[in-house]
């Protein structure tokens, strides 16, 4: 009796993990997505141009991209219109079984 107790907590407590590593990953993409939008705007401001590329960011204003986490597309459409910014989780092998 008192193991099928101990197995039903342990289910239950392996749900809760699991969902509170989803609901990390995605506040995750949130910072990187707002910490990709405030460095373009920063040049923006300083530099009077959005960046053609991404890596212009990284280069002059220390931004870090996690790439074995995200896969970021950054579109631009022209140096003085805000460029369109999408993050998208990568997903390992293991995590893929996880989930």
């Amino acid at each position: 009796m008192w193991l099928i107790i101990f197995v039903c907590m342990l289910a239950v407590a392996g749900a809760g993990i699991t969902g509170m590593r989803s609901r990390n990953t995605e506040q995750q993409l949130v910072v990187q997505k707002k910490a990709i939008e405030r460095a373009a705007v920063l040049c923006y401001a300083l530099e009077g141009f959005y960046p053609p590329r991404m890596e212009y960011l990284e280069e002059k204003y220390g931004l870090i991209v996690d790439r074995d986490r995200f896969f970021v597309v950054y579109r631009t459409f022209g140096s003085n219109i805000r460029p369109e910014i999408s993050v998208y989780r990568l997903f390992s092998t293991l995590e893929s079984m996880d989930e």
